[in-house]
């Protein structure tokens, strides 16, 4: 059974199945009640899919998120695999489209990969960008805290970028759009699950003056639908000072 030194082997994507169930609990509004009043204020809020996922593996989160009021836009990507340059350049044309014509700064939450592309969002356009929600998304040492399995499919996709269009890029550094330090100036939350078969919790979490990290217990696919996760994006959106959905990480 290959593994590597984070422990994430094959078994842990066989164990990512039991999205099935956390997906059954988001589904079932009487689960959903408590988090489900209208906010005292409405977010416009851009949402971003993790590797090979499309929007539609977040219409159902964005669904709930309209449900309560905020205003929700999808990045228009069909499966998360496009050259990392080619992908950042093209949110950074939507978020600046969309800031132009609401004349406000957005949330951006990424899942997965799509959470280190709204982090280099925020990095790059600190003027646009409101705050990020990261849903188990790799943001130290991505090459080392991806489920090997996994990493060989980024690295075919990488490869195949090579071949046909001629880039070139490495993993360390998501083919340079990402760096290790989190942005200054745009507040950041961080969920993260230590069941999470596809990412290494530890390199979800990162520590500054204005990052929040809470640890739920959910799959990597099914972090979006998380009740936790739930509350915790609830509490982010209305600025609540304590969230206390969860407990912050410092280890």
């Amino acid at each position: 059974m290959r593994s590597n030194g984070n422990g994430l082997n094959l078994i842990s994507l066989f164990q990512e199945f039991k999205v099935v169930g956390e997906f059954v609990r988001f589904a079932n509004r009487r689960w959903l009640e408590e988090i489900d009043q209208k906010p005292s204020r409405s977010s416009a809020i851009l949402l971003i899919p993790g590797f090979l996922a499309g929007d539609a593996t977040l219409y159902p989160f964005g669904n709930w998120l309209r449900s309560r009021g905020h205003r929700v836009y999808f990045s228009g990507i069909l499966a998360n695999s496009d050259c990392p340059r080619r992908a950042i350049d093209r949110l950074s044309r939507i978020l600046g489209e969309l800031h132009e014509r609401y004349g406000e700064k957005l949330v951006i939450i990424g899942h997965s990969l799509g959470g280190v592309y709204a982090r280099e969002l925020a990095r790059r356009h600190p003027d646009k960008v409101e705050q990020t929600i990261l849903l188990g998304s790799p943001v130290h040492e991505p090459h080392r805290g991806s489920n090997p399995y996994v990493k060989m499919l980024a690295l075919w996709t990488i490869h195949l970028h090579e071949t046909v269009r001629g880039c070139s890029g490495e993993l360390a550094t998501i083919c340079g759009v990402h760096q290790e330090a989190p942005p200054k100036d745009v507040p950041e939350t961080i969920i993260f699950s230590k069941s999470d078969g596809v990412v290494d919790w530890r390199s979800c979490v990162e520590t500054a003056a204005n990052v929040r990290a809470f640890e739920v217990d959910s799959t990597h696919i099914g972090l979006p639908y998380n009740l936790d996760t739930l509350r915790i994006v609830k509490r982010a959106l209305e600025a609540v000072p304590a969230l206390e959905a969860a407990q912050t990480v410092v280890n």
